[in-house]
């Protein structure tokens, strides 16, 4: 109680402070003719227990006046018996209130204190309910299972599908495996007794469609202790027109030019003999020679891959032509660096690198296979983006944009190596990634866009549609239409939200263009459940830790403390102080 403890002549401490402390060393003066005797010790103690009694009744003491029935406990799921047990303990008063979603939290009545919410916390679209009331977040303990976890949900034929995530308090003995839409497994991890765990799962997207992947949670003894969908969509590759220039020919552009043609793209080989003299290879495409960079020569090309001395060397005409072709038309050029690479790091084609020692690293691809590198990785705190970061998370493939297109390269020292020491699957991922990234991208009419990777059943899945239509017609697969919402910053961007009622795959689409759907995949609260509570108590952390208006946090009334206590002990030691010295003469 002693936080509800306040002075009315707070303003005044100084003062009064410096008053009571003369004032004891009076008393002080006048008993030193005893130093050295116990009797000294003991006067000067009791005066100060004296001055110090005064000095609180100066000062006014008044005790702040808690308002009867205002502070709740409101109980949601998972909340800890001894966490509302310790409120009571506080709060006599306190009333506790069931939560029940998406219904009136108080009733009719309203709260004009504290609320405490415990437990896993309010979902988010009952915030309002509490915007203006002064909130107290007490979460319980971290759900045990996946908290977090991301993935690409939408790849190519071929592509490498990647699902990492965090465990938390896992058990030792378990295992998580990735199962593919047969319930066949294609990869797995074994837990390990610690507070949380790191896991990657992995494993090669070999035919277009939707499939449902699985994770699966297993104890030691084989038994399903969790199972929770991975919904994906595998699109087929699409065929790239890529122009590959050398200063000269190379082992890095022999390779990759074998793995473009078997991947069905289309490529142009253009290396330099002697001055002015070039020889060309054409694979999957028609016998056509490229002259020189110029905007309508470049417009046919997805790619342009460069070594370092072909950019250096280009012309000042050519080197405009090239980069007028990445801002305008959207371009993708990739280079393929060497030890000159990392001196300029300014202009079109440069980069911002950090020094280090090592020459080689590894790919959470592929983490047993050391790659060659240079001894630099990319800046992570400039417009760099990652394509491939290395098992210490530091970049090692990124790209920028620059206007419609981008430019990338990476510090590796030669890809070709992975083939030799027979790697050519993590080779092909690893430049699969990089043609993804960084290759021209195709313009949508309509685009579609959201931060749910699923929905749930019953509640809010919100979609994002940008597209030139002037007002777009959104229907789900019912044939009920989602009231869209146009951002005013951005024109041609609207937001809807609906509600799915059934489980499994849905479509929405809009009437003036059916063929651009958006696919997602709806699940109930029981998939995913570890991290759909962890998440609840992140928005609640973050939502109720945000500061209180001035209009609704107002200062409790205070109350005067009697001091009548106060003045009996002050007698008490002066009377001690008066009569003792006198008693001791007699």
């Amino acid at each position: 109680m002693i936080e509800n403890i306040t002075f009315l002549h707070s303003n005044w401490m100084w003062q009064i402070g410096c008053g009571a402390l003369v004032l004891w060393l009076v008393f002080v003066w006048k008993e030193l003719s005893l130093w050295g005797k116990p009797k000294f010790w003991i006067r000067i103690t009791v005066a100060l227990l004296a001055v110090i009694s005064i000095t609180i009744i100066a000062l006014k003491p008044a005790r702040s006046i808690l308002p009867k029935n205002t502070k709740v406990a409101l109980l949601t799921s998972g909340y800890e018996r001894s966490q509302l047990d310790s409120l009571k303990n506080i709060y006599k008063r306190l009333q506790t209130v069931d939560y029940i979603e998406n219904q009136p939290i108080f009733g009719k009545a309203t709260t004009s204190d504290t609320v405490f919410v415990l437990g896993s916390g309010v979902a988010p679209f009952d915030f309002w309910q509490l915007a203006n009331n002064q909130v107290q977040y007490v979460s319980g303990d971290i759900p045990t299972g996946i908290i977090r976890y991301t993935y690409d949900q939408e790849k190519v034929v071929g592509a490498e599908f990647g699902l990492e995530g965090i465990y938390n308090n896992p058990i030792e003995g378990n295992r998580l495996l990735l199962e593919g839409p047969g319930g066949n497994g294609l990869d797995s991890i074994n837990l390990v007794a610690d507070a949380e765990q790191s896991f990657s799962l992995r494993t090669k997207l070999k035919a277009s469609g939707t499939y449902i992947f699985w994770v699966t949670e297993k104890d030691a003894t084989g038994k399903i202790v969790a199972k929770d969908p991975i919904p994906m969509k595998v699109q087929d590759r699409k065929k790239l027109q890529v122009l590959i220039v050398n200063d000269f020919p190379t082992f890095e552009t022999k390779y990759l030019k074998n793995y473009l043609s078997e991947m069905g793209h289309e490529v142009l080989v253009k290396s330099k003999i002697t001055k002015g003299k070039y020889k060309f290879e054409y694979f999957n495409r028609d016998r056509t020679p490229m002259g020189a960079f110029t905007e309508k020569n470049l417009s046919p090309f997805d790619l342009v891959i460069l070594d370092a001395n072909t950019i250096k060397n280009l012309g000042r005409n050519a080197t405009t032509a090239l980069e007028n072709a990445v801002r305008q038309q959207g371009l993708g050029v990739f280079i393929q660096p060497d030890e000159t690479s990392f001196r300029s790091r300014k202009g079109f084609a440069g980069f911002d690198y950090i020094s280090v020692k090592r020459i080689e690293t590894k790919l959470p691809i592929a983490p047993k296979t050391k790659i060659t590198t240079y001894p630099f990785v990319f800046n992570n705190q400039t417009e760099i983006l990652a394509v491939h970061r290395n098992t210490d998370k530091k970049i090692i493939s990124g790209y920028k944009y620059i206007g419609k297109g981008k430019v990338g390269t990476t510090v590796i020292g030669g890809t070709y190596e992975l083939i030799l020491d027979g790697n050519t699957q993590e080779y092909q991922q690893l430049w699969a990634g990089i043609l993804t990234a960084i290759a021209k991208k195709e313009t949508a009419e309509v685009d579609w866009d959201t931060n749910q990777l699923l929905a749930i059943k019953d509640q809010p899945y919100i979609t994002t549609l940008r597209t030139k239509v002037a007002t777009p017609e959104v229907i789900i697969a019912d044939g009920y239409r989602i009231a869209m919402q146009q951002d005013i910053h951005i024109p041609n961007r609207w937001q809807g939200t609906t509600y799915p009622k059934k489980l499994g795959w849905h479509q929405i689409s809009i009437a003036q263009d059916s063929s651009a759907v958006l696919e997602y995949y709806v699940t109930d609260t029981i998939a995913w459940r570890s991290q759909l509570v962890y998440d609840k108590m992140q928005q609640n952390s973050r939502f109720f830790d945000r500061s209180i208006p001035t209009a609704t946090a107002t200062r409790a009334p205070v109350a005067p403390i009697n001091p009548i206590g106060l003045y009996i002990f002050f007698l008490c030691c002066m009377g001690y102080l008066w009569l003792v010295p006198k008693i001791e003469t007699t």
